[in-house]
């Protein structure tokens, strides 16, 4: 580029410098020193976004948990949390991210408290506030559940199993001198996110 006599190359002497004009107050941006890259981001809070962070939030408090019991990360467990009345915060967050848990917690995914079984045992629980929700979180040994109205008897016996160890499609028992048949899938599964899952008590569990 040839101007008033002075001669301009334009590939070594030139240097694009943009700038970047925001639109509102959710954009943020930043430029090199020399002003010749510009990187804009918009950092609008979906409901995605807030999710995944209201999960990150629960995960955090269940590995808190977890720690002061002392448990390795093979151990398993099931967690189990109740908001304050009227609140869907976290329910909503876990519902949203099923495989995240899924994957963290070796197929074991939080569950509202009101679906623990009357057996499961509580190792630590603790009160958090997440997404403006008070919410109790328990971490719990994990247990077979049973259907809905087993009886004193059946539950008694479903709550001396040992899950891991469960791995035949039926229990035969003695109960009040009679000798009963439960299915596996019908009568009792080994977790709490099996029994939801098979009876489509949760939506949600079925779509992940």
């Amino acid at each position: 580029m040839d101007y008033e006599g002075v001669t301009i190359s334009a590939k070594d002497e030139l240097i694009s410098k943009l700038s970047f004009s925001k639109e509102g107050d959710h954009w943020e941006s930043n430029s090199t020193p020399e002003g010749d890259v510009v990187v804009a981001v918009d950092c609008t809070q979906d409901e995605a976004i807030l999710s995944a962070g209201r999960s990150r939030e629960l995960i955090n408090t269940i590995q808190q948990l977890r720690k002061a019991m002392g448990l390795d990360l093979s151990d398993k467990v099931e967690v189990f949390f109740e908001e304050c009345a009227g609140m869907s915060v976290v329910e909503s967050a876990v519902s949203s991210n099923v495989s995240l848990f899924a994957a963290k917690f070796q197929g074991s995914v939080p569950l509202p408290k009101k679906f623990a079984p009357a057996w499961s045992v509580v190792l630590r629980s603790d009160s958090t506030e997440i997404g403006g929700s008070t919410v109790e979180v328990s971490i719990c040994r994990p247990a077979v559940a049973g259907k809905d109205g087993c009886g004193d008897g059946v539950g008694y016996l479903l709550s001396t199993l040992e899950p891991s160890k469960v791995n035949q499609s039926e229990l035969s028992i003695t109960l009040d001198g009679k000798e009963v048949t439960l299915k596996k899938g019908e009568d009792y599964w080994v977790s709490t996110v099996d029994k939801l899952r098979s009876t489509g008590q949760l939506s949600w569990l079925l779509a992940n």
